[in-house]
């Protein structure tokens, strides 16, 4: 059992900030510790044959979690998993994939999630299926019109059918705790209060749009709930061959169909303005993807919508201003104003393609 060669553990685990919270990573990075967990994979019910080789590559580190590639070469042949290393126990994660699946997103189906294979609770780690393709969000940002058309209709319709049939689980999501101190996230917390002491008009815009907010949440409809993500956007969807798949369940939650229909859209717009240099850049993809969501019957999800996308709007812009991209925190912020000022669409898609006029361009994004 050899480590792999570009990821020895000493530095896989210095890179991962706040790997202490992590405190099982390390022996997730050791390739022979690791192995005598995964042996499950040679059992019967797998049928991989004996493990002979783990590797094991950090692909997206986080405070409270790190996303792992894990290889295993076993005598069948080479495997592709991810795994996924928590602060705390997220066996709820893997039960509540077991669920989404079972209920019609397994593998075979058109549209899935990754199939979820096992959660070892002693290393506090998930593994699941590997999903090969490109993003949406790559996607989006590279392909022509006619592939970027087809990647929005796609993520709509997995929504679409999320919404209608999968299993209510998890937290319900209340849209007062935006606002509330103790449950909004310390990142956001700590832009506010940075924000209002600026004195800028950034500051003035920051104040101007949760007030707006605010405002809006008190005269939200009553909707019946359904399944949520928590954080739908192109950066979860993977348009595959044969099938639609989308990732990351960790925010998994009951809310207003509404919440994750804004996401999505919000982070269009934030993927617009970085990678293509304009806000307005993907507007008729916002416009493909919504039409297409209300064709497929829930037409209930415009009703609170400017709502959770101008709230989407706010939480995005925090990446900007954590980054010190102004102009970009900017143009966020001027989206979300836009949204709140104009009138609600119901049965049209006529906002989605109007925009924001105000809306700043920026150097096209390389690299």
């Amino acid at each position: 059992m050899r480590d792999h060669p570009l990821h020895d553990r000493e530095t896989a685990t210095n890179r991962v900030q706040g790997a202490d919270r992590l405190t099982t990573l390390s022996k997730v990075l050791d390739p022979k510790a690791l192995a005598q967990h995964l042996r499950l994979f040679s059992l019967p019910a797998w049928n991989w044959g004996a493990i002979e080789e783990v590797q094991v590559r950090v692909l997206r580190p986080k405070l409270e979690r790190c996303t792992l590639e894990i290889r295993l070469r076993s005598e069948n042949g080479w495997h592709s998993l991810i795994g996924k290393v928590y602060g705390s126990d997220r066996a709820d994660v893997f039960q509540a994939m077991e669920r989404i699946g079972q209920a019609g997103f397994g593998p075979q189906e058109e549209f899935s999630i990754p199939q979820p294979l096992v959660y070892l609770s002693s290393l506090r780690l998930l593994v699941q299926e590997k999903v090969e393709g490109p993003r949406a969000k790559e996607i989006f940002a590279t392909s022509d019109e006619r592939g970027c058309a087809a990647a929005a209709e796609r993520c709509a319709r997995w929504l679409a059918r999320f919404h209608a049939i999968a299993p209510k689980a998890g937290p319900v999501s209340d849209p007062d705790e935006f606002f509330n101190s103790e449950s909004m996230s310390e990142a956001m917390q700590q832009c506010l209060r940075e924000l209002a002491g600026a004195g800028s008009r950034i500051a003035e815009k920051s104040a101007r749009l949760l007030e707006g907010l605010k405002d809006a949440a008190g005269a939200l409809s009553p909707v019946e709930m359904h399944a949520g993500h928590g954080s739908y956007s192109p950066s979860h969807v993977i348009p595959a061959s044969g099938r639609t798949v989308v990732f990351d369940w960790d925010g998994y939650d009951v809310a207003d169909p509404a919440r994750d229909l804004g996401r999505f859209l919000a982070s269009l717009r934030r993927l617009a303005l970085v990678k293509l240099g304009s806000i307005r850049a993907l507007d008729a993809m916002a416009e493909i993807f919504l039409s297409t969501y209300l064709d497929a019957g829930q037409p209930e999800a415009l009703r609170n919508l400017r709502f959770y996308e101008a709230a989407a709007c706010l939480k995005l812009a925090k990446h900007s201003f954590f980054h010190t991209r102004i102009e970009r925190m900017e143009a966020t912020l001027d989206e979300a104003l836009c949204i709140l000022e104009q009138e609600p669409a119901v049965g049209s898609t006529a906002r989605v393609a109007s925009g924001c006029s105000t809306a700043i361009d920026l150097p096209k994004w390389s690299g």
